[in-house]
């Protein structure tokens, strides 16, 4: 995956198979399972929205969107592309097993 430097960015895909999901949580290498748990709060069964400033522009921003497993990353573009999402910097959706979505500020 490569990034586009100049512009904001919507990274879909878990940080297990995406290095740009893996670089926004802070990771140089894939976060995986439990790792991605930690790192999250998205579970089996969840997702997450969140909005950071993007590694790779100054002043730009990037949302990722991604699940614990592929279902649930669709789920999450689900709920971006239907809803009412709040994509500033710091915002963070977390889903659960329940199929709740809260929205918690970094």
């Amino acid at each position: 995956v490569v990034a586009t430097t100049s512009n904001n960015l919507i990274v879909v895909g878990g940080s297990c198979i995406n290095t740009v999901a893996a670089k926004l949580l802070g990771s140089t290498t894939p976060l995986c399972g439990a790792d991605f748990e930690t790192k999250t709060g998205a579970g089996a069964g969840s997702y997450v929205i969140e909005t950071f400033e993007s590694p790779y522009a100054t002043g730009k921003f990037a949302t990722l969107v991604a699940g614990y497993n592929a279902q649930d990353t669709k789920n999450a573009v689900t709920y971006l592309t239907t809803q009412t999402v709040d994509t500033a910097k710091g915002k963070k959706y977390l889903n659960g097993v329940d199929t709740s979505v809260t929205l918690a500020t970094s």
